[in-house]
């Protein structure tokens, strides 16, 4: 083949590809138009199975379409930051899978239109959701046995449980010296009572003369709860209940989508180490 044949096909090819990646990008465009945002909150789990389905197969459309047009996959973004050296790894630059892994997840959400992350995004995006509301139904007809349940494993205070108790107590029983009798066992277990809050495991004095721990102030002998905090938190559960049919708080078993979840690190997070420095000296 002559020199000047081989220039004009790969003008052409060059021109094929240009033409294909704008026509992905476009479609893509399309694509995130019509389905790059939340869907609405009374969507059913079917409708939104089937959005799935609908963009799942118009991207592998899109994407086979690219393919068979160049006889290449669409882009793929590359790592872009510095190779970091030292004395057995030498300066070079990225290459095999090491040229697309660990793309910073700021550049990976800004994908172009025309390459395989945005792709991605746009799929895992409307998965989120997918999740979200098959999670929501799942939760609107649970049963008041399976809130039980729930709410018997969901523990927010055990700080000294009855496992604790039984532990200092049988201690004592078996201790060698200063040791206490059965009956002495049996007295000192009446004189401590369960917080009544759904969500406390601890275990409190309602005695004062007492052989575990006598150094901890006893509640009065008609006390439920271990303290105030539990008290209130009860009261705040029933109303819940009341309303909701169970126990526990929204954030015990909402479905948290992913970008949400992904905004709540990034404002708790400590940035700089002056912060961190702060939290660790902060009085208690």
């Amino acid at each position: 083949m002559k020199s000047s044949e081989a220039k004009i096909l790969t003008v052409d090819s060059a021109v094929t590809w240009a033409q294909a990646r704008n026509e992905l990008n476009k479609t893509m465009l399309k694509l995130r138009t019509a389905y790059g945002y939340a869907p609405p909150k009374d969507i059913s789990n079917n409708e939104m199975d089937q959005r799935c389905k609908d963009i799942s197969k118009a991207v592998y459309d899109a994407l086979e379409t690219y393919v068979e047009t160049t006889g290449m996959l669409p882009d793929r973004m590359r790592n872009l930051s510095l190779y970091k050296t030292s004395k057995d790894f030498p300066q070079k630059k990225y290459d095999g899978l090491q040229a697309y892994t660990n793309v910073p997840d700021d550049r990976l959400k800004k994908a172009p239109l025309y390459t395989v992350e945005a792709a991605g995004n746009l799929l895992n995006f409307n998965a989120d959701y997918l999740v979200r509301v098959a999670h929501l139904e799942a939760v609107s007809n649970k049963t008041r046995k399976e809130w039980a349940r729930l709410e018997y494993e969901y523990v927010e205070r055990n700080d000294y449980n009855l496992r604790d108790l039984y532990n200092d107590l049988m201690e004592r029983l078996d201790a060698a010296e200063n040791y206490i009798t059965y009956e002495e066992y049996r007295v000192e277990r009446k004189k401590w009572r369960r917080c009544k809050y759904y969500a406390c495991d601890n275990y409190f004095p309602i005695a004062n003369n007492r052989i575990i721990h006598p150094n901890i102030k006893a509640r009065r002998p008609n006390a439920e709860y271990c303290c105030d905090e539990c008290k209130k938190g009860q009261e705040n559960a029933q109303a819940r209940f009341e309303k909701t049919g169970t126990y526990l708080p929204d954030h015990a078993y909402e479905y948290i989508l992913e970008e949400t979840r992904e905004r709540k690190e990034k404002h708790h997070m400590a940035i700089i180490p002056e912060n961190i420095i702060k939290i660790i000296d902060k009085p208690r």
